[in-house]
C-alpha cells in the first residue's frame, strides 16, 4: 500500500514538473516572439529540432542519420551573423535556466513528500550517541562547547548577477503559488502575468557585469549572502539543535551559547591585491555594521508587532514604566528648553526669537501664495516682437546716469530687501528652518508612525521595551 501511494505521489510530482516546464517554455516563447519577432522564433525552433533529432538518433544507434543532422545544424549556425548568434545563445541560455528552476522546485517537492530520510537529523545523531553510551550531561556540555567558524570570502565565484538571482527566486515562488489548488481563475491569471513580467525583465537585462567589481562591490555581494541565506538559516538550524538537545538531555541550548560564529576576509584580504587599502577596509567595516544594524532593526520591529501582550513579569513591567516616565520627562524638558541658533548666538544684543512649537497656518503654501505676491523678479520670455520692443526702448531711453547718480539710485535688489513682503517672507522661512532643526520637528514624523507610549489601558510593556532597544 505504501509503495502504491509513493508511486502515485511520484507520478503527480512528475506531471507537475512537466507542467511547469511546459508553462515556462511557452511563456518564454511568447516573450521572444514579442521581443525579437516571429521569423527569429522559426529559426530557434529549427535549430532546436535539429539538435534534439541528432541526439535522439545518436542515442538510438543510427550514426549516419545523426551525422547528417549535425552537419545541417552546423551549416545553419555558420550562416548566422554575430547578432543573431548572440540572440540565439541568450535564448537557449534563458530556456535552460528556466528549466533548471522548474527542476529545483520538483526536487524540493519530491523531498518534502518522500518518506526516505536523505540525511540524518540532529535528533537522529543525538539518539545514536545516547544509545552508544554517552551520558546526557556529557552530550549537553559537549554541544554547548562546540564552536564552528564560517569565514566569508570576497572572491566573485558567482557568475550570475544579483538582480537576475532575485528574479529567478521570484519565478520559483510564483511556480509554488501557481501549484496551489485553491487558486481562483483570476488569481491564476495574475500569477501568469507576473511570470510574463519577470521573464520579460530577465530578457531585457544584461546578463554580464560590464565593469570589474571593486573590493567594496565584492563585499556587498558577500553580505548579500548573509542577508538572503545565513540570517534565516542559522537560527533555524540552532532551533533544531536546541529542540533535539532538550529531547535527549532535558535542557535546551542556552541563549548565550553561540556554537556558530562568522569571520570575514571581505575588505581586509591583502594577499596580493593592491586595491585593498585601509580606506577600503574601513568602508567595508562600516557597510557591515550598517547591514547588521538594519537586520536587527527589522527583527525588533517584527517582535514589536508580535509581542502585543499586556501581561508580563513585575520586573519587566517596572522597567517599561520607567522607560515611559523617562520619555515623558524628556519631552517635557524639550518643550521648556529653547536653544538659540547660530545667527542668534553671534548677535547678543538682538532679542532671541522663541522656538515655534507648531508650523504657521500658511506654511503649506508657497511664499508668493502666502503673501499675495512673489519677491522674486519676474522673467519675461522673449517673443517674436521682442526685437522691435527692444529697438523702441533704446530710442526713448534716457542717457546713462553719472556715477554719483547711479550710487544714489536704488537698485532692484535694494527695493526687494526693503519691501515688507520680503521681510515677512524671510521671517516665515526662518521659522520653518527653526522648526525643522528643532527636536520637535525631527520627531514629528516618527510620532506619526510610533504613538506615544502610556501606562494606561492598552499598555504593552514588551513593545515599550523593544522600542527603547530600537532607539538605542
Amino acid at each position: 500500500m505504501t509503495d502504491t501511494t509513493d508511486d502515485i505521489v511520484e507520478d503527480i510530482s512528475f506531471q507537475s514538473f512537466e507542467d511547469d516546464c511546459r508553462l515556462l517554455a511557452n511563456l518564454l516563447n511568447d516573450v521572444l516572439q514579442r521581443e525579437v519577432g516571429a521569423k527569429f522564433i522559426e529559426l530557434l525552433d529549427k535549430i532546436r529540432v535539429l539538435a534534439q533529432s541528432g541526439c535522439n538518433m545518436r542515442q538510438a544507434g543510427i550514426e549516419d542519420m545523426a551525422e547528417l543532422l549535425e552537419k545541417q545544424l552546423a551549416s545553419q549556425l555558420s550562416k548566422m551573423s554575430l547578432d543573431e548568434a548572440l540572440t540565439t545563445a541568450r535564448a537557449f541560455s534563458h530556456y535552460l535556466t528556466l528549466m533548471g528552476i522548474a527542476e529545483n522546485r520538483h526536487r524540493l517537492r519530491k523531498g518534502n513528500t518522500t518518506t526516505v530520510h536523505v540525511a540524518k537529523s540532529c535528533d537522529d545523531i543525538f539518539n545514536q550517541l545516547v544509545q552508544g553510551g554517552v551520558t546526557p550531561d556529557e552530550l549537553y556540555n559537549t554541544v554547548c562547547k562546540q564552536e564552528v567558524e564560517i569565514v566569508l570570502t570576497a572572491h566573485p565565484t558567482q557568475i550570475n548577477r544579483r538582480t537576475l538571482q532575485y528574479k529567478h527566486i521570484k519565478i520559483a515562488h510564483l511556480l509554488d503559488y501557481n501549484a496551489r489548488l485553491d487558486l481562483s481563475p483570476e488569481d491564476r491569471e495574475m500569477v501568469i502575468e507576473d511570470l510574463v513580467r519577470e521573464i520579460t525583465s530577465i530578457w531585457q537585462t544584461d546578463e554580464l557585469r560590464r565593469q570589474k567589481p571593486t573590493p567594496v562591490d565584492e563585499a556587498r555581494a558577500g553580505l548579500n549572502i548573509v542577508e538572503q541565506s545565513l540570517w534565516k538559516a542559522v537560527p533555524r538550524y540552532l532551533r533544531r539543535v536546541s529542540n533535539a538537545l532538550k529531547k535527549h538531555t532535558g535542557k535546551p541550548l542556552p541563549l548565550t551559547c553561540t556554537p556558530i560564529r562568522f569571520g570575514s576576509w571581505m575588505g581586509g584580504d591583502r594577499d596580493g591585491n593592491p586595491n585593498v587599502t585601509a580606506k577600503v577596509t574601513k568602508d567595508v567595516s562600516v557597510l557591515s555594521k550598517w547591514m547588521a544594524i538594519d537586520l536587527y532593526i527589522q527583527e525588533v520591529d517584527s517582535l514589536r508587532f508580535e509581542l502585543s501582550m499586556s501581561r508580563c513579569s513585575d520586573k519587566l513591567l517596572k522597567l517599561a514604566r520607567e522607560i515611559v516616565e523617562d520619555a515623558n520627562g524628556e519631552n517635557h524638558r524639550e518643550h521648556r528648553t529653547q536653544p538659540l541658533n547660530k545667527s542668534q548666538s553671534k548677535l547678543p544684543n538682538q532679542q532671541a526669537s522663541s522656538l515655534p512649537t507648531h508650523l504657521p497656518a500658511t506654511a503649506h503654501l508657497p511664499t508668493f501664495a502666502a503673501h499675495g505676491e512673489s519677491h522674486y523678479p519676474r522673467l519675461d520670455m522673449p517673443g517674436p516682437d521682442s526685437k522691435q520692443l527692444k529697438n523702441k526702448a533704446n530710442e526713448v531711453s534716457s542717457p546713462i546716469p553719472s556715477k554719483k547718480e547711479s550710487q544714489n539710485t536704488p537698485t532692484k535688489s535694494d527695493t526687494i530687501q526693503r519691501s515688507p513682503s520680503f521681510n515677512s517672507s524671510s521671517q516665515l522661512l526662518a521659522q520653518r528652518k527653526l522648526f525643522a532643526e528643532s527636536q520637535i520637528g525631527r520627531s514629528s514624523f516618527q510620532k506619526l508612525f510610533e504613538p506615544k507610549p502610556s501606562d494606561g489601558p492598552g499598555f504593552a510593556p514588551y513593545r515599550v521595551l523593544l522600542g527603547n532597544v530600537k532607539d538605542k
